[in-house]
């Protein structure tokens, strides 16, 4: 679900159990390798949060934080009364290795018509349109292990989270399919959802597992695989046209160790703090 607004959120938020849920930097407590966020994730961090273009002018300006939360105010005083794409979304650990979009017609948006986008949790969201929209990153690449955890909504019938080429992808979500072939060239991971393990036995219920329209943590575990080179996408198949990511992304973090035995408890602190 989409929602728009003109406030920004606080440095809590009530959280799935009910409680006022203080901000946690969770890559202090649980060092990752790459990660992007609309929240701060690591009290040590100083850089911005993302870098917008605006509609108007196509003017371009980094978004920070305050109060480790997105820096709404600031994003929808320049944006304006237009939309704002997001070209760049800084990889919190390393900012030599970000994720970008160079394209404007494959900017996914974070402003509407003068409003900020955000998930039913009241949390700021990215939102993939389902058609062209993508980030590419080379950060996730040249690894053997890579355990993802994301955080996002969606009720999209068919997408492919990420990719690195043609044979070479995460799960697949196929409303309706058979099909048994859930990942190509991704080790044999296990789907959980909200921290609960998932069974998916073909495409479908991979679909009917993650595609709930509603914010939840999706961990791809102990993602042992031969390297990929070069760049990835994320929320595309390498190949455009039919598997394009539409829904909302709050944050993307990215291991290259098996976090098996984290695992629970870096998902309890994302669905505490965006699951509602």
């Amino acid at each position: 679900m989409i929602s728009t607004s003109k406030i920004g959120v606080s440095a809590s938020r009530v959280g799935g159990g009910g409680a006022v849920t203080p901000h946690v930097f969770i890559l202090d407590e649980y060092p990752a390798y790459a990660a992007f966020s609309l929240q701060k994730l690591s009290a040590s961090y100083s850089g911005s949060a993302i870098r917008v273009r605006r509609s108007s002018d196509n003017a371009e300006q980094d978004i920070g934080f305050t109060n480790n939360n997105l820096d709404s105010s600031s994003l929808l005083t320049f944006v304006g009364a237009g939309d704002g794409f997001v070209t760049t979304a800084y990889n919190q650990l390393n900012v030599a290795y970000n994720f970008t979009q160079t394209t404007a017609n494959s900017q996914p948006k974070i402003v509407s018509s003068g409003a900020l986008i955000t998930d039913i949790n009241g949390l700021a969201a990215i939102q993939f349109d389902g058609v062209d929209d993508f980030l590419f990153s080379e950060s996730i690449n040249w690894v053997t292990q890579l355990d993802s955890y994301q955080v996002g909504s969606t009720s999209d019938t068919k997408f492919i989270m990420i990719s690195g080429a043609a044979d070479k992808f995460s799960f697949v979500a196929d409303s309706g399919s058979t099909n048994t072939a859930l990942h190509s060239n991704y080790g044999s991971p296990s789907l959980y959802v909200n921290n609960v393990l998932k069974a998916p036995s073909n495409r479908g219920d991979v679909h009917n597992e993650i595609s709930i329209g509603t914010p939840s943590v999706v961990n791809h575990l102990n993602v042992a695989h031969t390297a990929w080179l070069g760049f990835s996408k994320i929320g595309s198949y390498w190949v455009a046209g039919a598997w394009e990511y539409n829904g909302l992304i709050q944050e993307f973090i990215f291991y290259n160790t098996n976090t098996t035995s984290d695992r629970s408890a870096i998902t309890t602190i994302l669905t505490d703090k965006y699951v509602p």
